[in-house]
């Protein structure tokens, strides 16, 4: 009795060999963790072994359009699910070690996962600020109005350009959606030249699975381990192009999702091409609107300056889009809060943009009219300063 007992108990030398191994890995990513709060450790491990990574992964997964990482997910799932079934199963049968063997493959299997990722994504976290242009100097009404004046032409005679319209003054496409991908990958690459971004560029790649992103209210998703920008094809193209410049900058080392928005803006706009850059615009407008919230000549500016009454229907066919899909409430929101916050952005979700300073003045009504509450801008964020950076060689080129 003693001896079958001990036998029981006597772990054998495979799972010896596993418990050593998630050992190991769990060494790693403690490892990892402690080491990512290091900006300058984290700037060398993105710039040299991230990069080189990134040079290998990236083009071994863009040999296909199929978006790997919806496979890994949907084998990972199915992988656990099996695992658990067949570890209770065997319990319950009394084959114990068999059990604790098929568990300890699932925590290594996790582990693995969970090192990968902290490596090819979670450094890039803490890196310093991405290189782009924006204006650095004091920013004056006279510069904010111009540089607004500026962009709004800018925009107005994008929109000009595409020339492709629908009934409603909507722009179509000019471009199939693998134009259009290329389009953009090809603006990344020229724009994006500062050693500080990932050598390659990989190929962006609809998620199949684009209703399941919808129900949960997300517009793209990038995975660091196969290098993939992914985002969701069931959106209009005027919405889509945005995000796929966003993932972009995830792909090439820019994690923090205000920068990443403030990249793939940057992207659009410096492309040159009209759509890409009225696809910019949508984003950015209502930062461009914001230079000019200064005092009370904020109505009269819009109204002597005004946007293209087509753009104003891309804005509204958008918001419409969204708001008659179905959706599953906040959980999106809520995993999505949660990941950044482990990663560091103490802000949630709420880290996509940068909060300006601000303040609130009162404007008198007029004929009895109430007082109008508008809240000015005292401090620009970067996304302002590097659309004033833009207006300003634009003006320059003109």
């Amino acid at each position: 009795m003693a001896k079958e007992r001990a036998k029981r108990h006597k772990i054998t030398k495979c799972t010896m060999a596993m418990l050593i191994t998630l050992a190991v890995f769990v060494f790693i990513l403690l490892l990892m963790l402690i080491l990512r709060t290091n900006q300058a450790v984290c700037e060398f491990v993105c710039r040299h072994f991230v990069n080189a990574y990134q040079a290998v992964a990236g083009r071994f997964y863009s040999v296909t359009s199929v978006n790997i990482f919806e496979i890994l997910v949907t084998l990972a799932i199915l992988y656990a699910i099996a695992s658990i079934v067949f570890a209770i199963v065997l319990f319950c049968k009394n084959k114990k070690i068999t059990s604790r063997r098929i568990m300890l493959a699932l925590l290594l299997v996790c582990f693995g996962i969970a090192n990968l990722y902290t490596f090819s994504a979670g450094f890039a976290y803490n890196r310093d600020a991405a290189p782009i242009e924006i204006y650095q100097g004091e920013i004056s009404k006279d510069l904010a109005l111009q540089s607004f004046i500026t962009l709004i032409d800018d925009l107005n005679a994008s929109y000009a350009q595409i020339g492709q319209y629908n009934e409603d003054g909507s722009v179509i496409c000019p471009y199939n959606e693998k134009q259009l991908n290329e389009k953009i990958r090809q603006a990344v690459n020229e724009t994006l030249t500062n050693d500080f971004y990932y050598d390659y560029t990989p190929k962006a790649k609809p998620v199949i699975s684009s209703g399941i992103m919808t129900l949960n209210r997300i517009a793209g998703i990038t995975f660091l381990p196969t290098c993939e920008p992914g985002y969701n094809k069931d959106m209009l193209a005027v919405d889509v192009v945005h995000t796929i410049a966003h993932e972009y900058a995830h792909s090439k080392g820019v994690m923090r999702e205000y920068e990443a928005n403030l990249v793939g803006t940057y992207v659009l706009l410096s492309s040159g091409d009209a759509f890409l850059k009225y696809c910019g615009y949508i984003y950015a407008v209502g930062y461009i609107k914001e230079l000019i919230k200064y005092d009370e000549t904020y109505f009269d500016n819009l109204k002597e300056y005004p946007i293209v009454d087509g753009f104003v229907q891309d804005e509204k066919n958008i918001f419409n889009w969204w708001m008659s899909q179905p959706s599953l409430g906040d959980i999106g929101n809520f995993f999505n809060d949660l990941y950044l916050k482990i990663n560091g952005q103490q802000d949630g979700t709420g880290s996509y943009e940068e909060t300006p300073g601000t303040d609130e003045i009162i404007i008198g009504g007029e004929d009895g009219k109430p007082d109008i509450y508008l809240e000015v801008i005292t401090e620009y964020t970067n996304m302002h300063r590097m659309l004033v950076g833009f207006a300003t060689r634009q003006a320059g080129q003109n």
